[in-house]
């Protein structure tokens, strides 16, 4: 099998654009609850737009606490582990009983939040913070993330990308440059490598596109269809490419990824003419074309059918939220 295309992963943190900042570094020692808006929420303390996705990450430098989604069972964040929560639900962090719920957005605004000096002995260090990504409904990789993940940033043998991004981010926290070009840097590299290091552990295992990486046939077909998202792809054409039978094929992907062949690959040229519409001043007619459809009517059609809205309008809102946003 080829091994020259594009890792599928790599081209999915590209389409985002991903930037981050960090709102929060302090030490608690319980009792406290900290409450942490859904991302809608968020967006408007923030000052951002509905084109522009927000994950909330906590990582806790020593310590533990436990965050809890609306609705769900509290998990609990230990030392050196990062917690992403891509569905952008509001969610509490907390320690010991007894304590009064402090909203994020007040303590960002100055108000009252005991904090203890750091690395006092029973108390918790965090450096919080936000990924802001460009919305992207069809990217194969936001759609096949969890509510909520954590990964260690201390295995330098497993991850030692993230281990060694954790480090420098914390030493430009330490240093109060957490609004740094160097720490935007890092915390673009620390939400990739995060991501890279579920998908080698949890995502393996769940049914979805970071399994189908994990398959070396499925892989094979998603790289493929990714290097040429255009090319008339069917079936059997992919399945001749791993030597598979069609329907076992068909199958096999199914059960991998949770979805069919055809639909992933009308999936991402949908995605990628997201990104035309978006990023180019090309017509409609170029945009069709280039992603592998032979007359415009099709294309509209389909685009319509994955979207919600024909490409022309769809273009005409999104860069009006854009503007709007900025």
């Amino acid at each position: 099998m080829t091994t020259n295309y594009p890792d599928p992963l790599d081209e999915a943190l590209a389409d985002l654009r991903i930037t981050g900042s960090v709102l929060l570094h302090e030490a608690y020692r319980a009792p406290w609850v900290i409450a942490v808006p859904g991302e809608n929420q968020l967006r408007q303390v923030l000052g951002v737009g509905a084109d522009v996705r927000v994950f909330v990450f906590h990582l806790v430098r020593s310590g533990s606490f436990e965050l809890q989604l609306d609705g769900q069972d509290a998990i609990p964040i230990r030392t050196s582990e990062v917690v992403i929560c891509p569905a952008g639900t509001g969610h509490q962090m907390r320690q010991g009983s007894g304590a009064k719920s402090v909203a994020l957005e007040g303590i960002l605004r100055g108000e009252d939040m005991p904090a203890v000096t750091r690395g006092t002995v029973g108390s918790t260090e965090l450096v919080c913070g936000v990924f802001y990504m460009r919305a992207g409904a069809l990217n194969p990789m936001l759609n096949a993330l969890p509510s909520l993940f954590r990964v260690a940033t201390d295995d330098a043998i497993a991850s030692p990308v993230l281990a060694g991004t954790a480090a420098l981010l914390s030493r430009e926290v330490d240093r109060g440059a957490q609004r740094s070009f160097t720490a935007a840097r890092l915390l673009e590299v620390f939400c990739a490598e995060a991501i890279r290091a579920y998908q080698r552990t949890e995502g393996r295992t769940s049914p979805g596109w970071f399994k189908g990486l994990a398959d070396p046939r499925i892989s094979e077909v998603i790289r493929r269809i990714h290097a040429a998202p255009a090319q008339a792809w069917s079936v059997h054409s992919l399945a001749s490419t791993v030597a598979l039978s069609p329907s076992r094929f068909a199958a096999r992907f199914k059960e991998t990824t949770g979805q069919s062949v055809m639909g992933y690959v009308s999936n991402l040229r949908a995605n990628a003419a997201c990104r035309l519409l978006q990023d180019t001043n090309l017509d409609l007619t170029q945009i069709a074309y280039r992603v592998g459809f032979e007359s415009l009517p099709s294309f509209s059609r389909a685009f319509k059918e994955k979207t919600g809205k024909a490409p022309a309008i769809w273009r005409t809102e999104t860069r009006r939220k854009a503007a709007q946003a900025s």
